[in-house]
């Protein structure tokens, strides 16, 4: 097994407090939402935790740090880490296989997951697919390092990866509360309830579910490796509302906060023309007892997790002006560690007592050298990027380094013997 140094940087994104004070601290902009039995409760206030340098700790095959940009285009602190480019085969009673229903074609190994939801030629759709509830939430062999990472965020960055409207206070609590009965069912090994104490057999944390003077969103960002979003009704349309995101990949929760689903999705090439009707029609429809899940990717050329991007710079980037965090022109044949499919799993479940819909989104990050033993997937890859039209490309970010990506993929998929 090969490593590599790749260095990640961060710095602090100015005038996010004062977002965070508008979203948070408004009188409620809206009444009369569906309620269901559970107490409200006062949002905890976000404290302004000291700005250390954060460490990045390394999973199997990727690095797992977090950046934030700066308002200028700047980089802070600098650091670095070993990046294996490739993961282990482990399996563990900690990370239970999948269902029999959950994919499994692009799995590197017993107690991993992989999602690479290519549409070839490509389409853009919902991409929904039915969801077994035992698949809800997922843990796998890189749990407690990127639970170390969350904590770490959670610590440093807490007012920019946790938003929370008044209003959402109910759903918040039902989301908790449904987390806290699926988790010791679903992963007994981690997790046991005993009354209304549920207990982190991992990290050692005890927490009490009847206590309204705990935060539920920061408490959902400490159990699981998901994030977390919930959408309700305001005005007759689905707003975001709340949000733990501590692992975001080109957005910001404080400047989606309060949005629809076609304002969130404004950046997003052909969304509004070709699926923004459907999507709304879906999300309105959508039953308690039909969950679902889909997925989308992109490649990139930097593995940190927690990766905020200002809308200013997507739009930036839809026009061509794009940051590299390398030399792609003299990478010196070390292309395929030095660039990553990020895969995010969504699952979307309407909730039974307050009526929101909660999202909750995964992060998958490999390198690209996983090709190198798959060229039959490989050549997949190849097809569907040569079908990508170019303001999706430029979109997810990838425009700086398709040749170089595409090239070394054509490589990978010339290995095969069919």
């Amino acid at each position: 097994m090969t490593s590599l140094k790749v260095s990640t940087t961060f710095g602090r994104t100015e005038n996010l407090q004062h977002l965070h004070n508008v979203w948070t601290n408004v009188t409620p902009f809206f009444s009369g939402h569906r309620r269901h039995g559970l107490q409200l409760s006062a949002p905890v206030s976000n404290s302004n935790a000291s700005r250390g340098r954060v460490a990045i700790v390394r999973a199997g095959a990727c690095p797992f740090g977090f950046k934030s940009s700066a308002s200028n285009g700047n980089w802070g602190s600098s650091m670095e880490t070993k990046v294996s480019t490739a993961s282990p085969s482990v399996n563990t009673p900690y990370a239970p296989a999948p269902s029999s229903n959950a994919p499994d074609h692009v799995n590197l190994g017993p107690g991993t997951y992989e999602y690479l939801p290519l549409k070839i030629p490509f389409r853009m759709t919902m991409g929904i697919e039915p969801l077994e509830m035992e698949d809800w939430v997922e843990i796998d062999v890189f749990y407690d390092e990127e639970m170390t990472l969350r904590r770490e965020i959670l610590e440093t960055r807490k007012e920019v990866a946790i938003v929370s409207r008044p209003e959402a206070a109910d759903a918040n609590w039902e989301v908790l509360e449904m987390l806290a009965e699926f988790l010791p069912q679903r992963f007994p090994s981690r997790f046991r309830r005993e009354g209304s104490m549920l207990f982190d057999l991992t990290i050692g944390d005890t927490y009490d579910i009847n206590d309204k003077s705990l935060d539920p969103l920061e408490v959902i960002a400490r159990l699981i490796q998901e994030d977390v979003c919930v959408m309700m009704k305001v005005d007759g349309k689905l707003r975001l509302v709340s949000g733990a995101v501590l692992f975001p990949q080109r957005w910001h929760l404080l400047e989606k906060m309060g949005m629809d689903m076609r304002s969130i999705h404004l950046p997003v090439p052909l969304y509004a023309d070709v699926i923004g009707s459907a999507v709304d029609h879906f999300m309105n429809r959508l039953k308690v007892d039909k969950p679902v899940w889909r997925a989308n990717w992109a490649i990139v050329d930097d593995p940190t997790l927690f990766q905020p991007l200002n809308e200013e710079d997507i739009y930036a980037a839809l026009q061509g002006n794009v940051k590299n965090n390398f030399d792609f022109q003299n990478h010196n044949g070390d292309v395929g560690s030095r660039l990553y499919t990020r895969c995010e799993r969504e699952t979307l479940v309407r909730l039974p007592r307050s009526g929101a819909i909660l999202f909750t989104i995964r992060t998958y990050i490999r390198p690209l050298t996983v090709f190198e033993s798959r060229p039959e997937l490989a050549k997949q890859m190849v097809r569907a990027m040569q079908s990508l039209p170019d303001s999706i490309a430029k979109y997810k970010t990838m425009a700086g380094f398709y040749d170089v990506a595409l090239e070394y993929l054509q490589r990978c998929a010339a290995q095969s013997t069919g």
